[in-house]
């Protein structure tokens, strides 16, 4: 399959990301994936990746007391930003991941979001999948059931278009579990193989 982005051996490659992009904004794919544009951050970007470092690192210093104590309630797990591969072998793609957070014995993963009022129900949603591709890899890579996988959803106040402040609000993390059921799984296995192959028939017709 060939699609925008490859490795260094030039097997295509996707991730969650790129998949999320093109089913919202066929535009924004075409400009960061095939024109690969810069990706322009913006300060709700850096803000959770402030709050993702911090966790990781379990180092809350940049913060106030009041949101130390939200980001403490944050379930923080055996290792951090272990990479994961979910092979597509017959069809010459695979998909690279990354998960925040994952238990020892790799039967439970979280991955942190951080977001305004409203906006954990996206994670409720069928069309996310993100945890539900890595608990795939874990299987096709060491055989092993992902029992337990949930997004962390930690609310952000602050409107950075306005000029505010962007910070963790007073108010604990809520915990979204996925669906890992052997028929979601197959579901979400089978539709990144058709999401590949729109994205490879989109790629064909706009790279020039």
């Amino acid at each position: 399959m060939n699609l925008p982005k490859k490795d260094k051996h030039g097997v295509s490659i996707l991730s969650y990301s790129q998949i999320a992009t093109f089913k919202k904004s066929k535009a924004d794919f075409y400009d960061r994936y095939i024109l690969q544009k810069p990706f322009e951050g913006n300060e709700y970007t850096y803000f959770g990746l402030k709050v993702g470092e911090a966790l990781e690192k379990n180092d809350f210093s940049l913060f106030s007391d009041p949101e130390k104590t939200i980001l403490k309630q944050v379930t923080r797990l055996h290792e951090f930003e272990r990479s994961v591969f979910l092979e597509y072998k017959d069809h010459g793609f695979y998909l690279v991941g990354y998960i925040d957070t994952i238990s020892e014995d790799f039967t439970r993963i979280i991955d942190y979001k951080t977001g305004g009022l409203g906006k954990e129900k996206q994670y409720s949603d069928t069309e996310y999948n993100q945890l539900h591709i890595y608990a795939l890899a874990i299987k096709q890579d060491l055989g092993l059931d992902v029992k337990d996988a949930s997004v962390e959803f930690i609310r952000r106040g602050g409107n950075a278009y306005r000029g505010q402040k962007l910070f963790v609000k007073d108010e604990k993390p809520i915990v979204i579990p996925q669906d890992l059921s052997e028929e979601r799984l197959k579901h979400v296995y089978w539709d990144i193989l058709s999401t590949a192959k729109e994205i490879e028939k989109f790629y064909k017709e706009n790279k020039y």
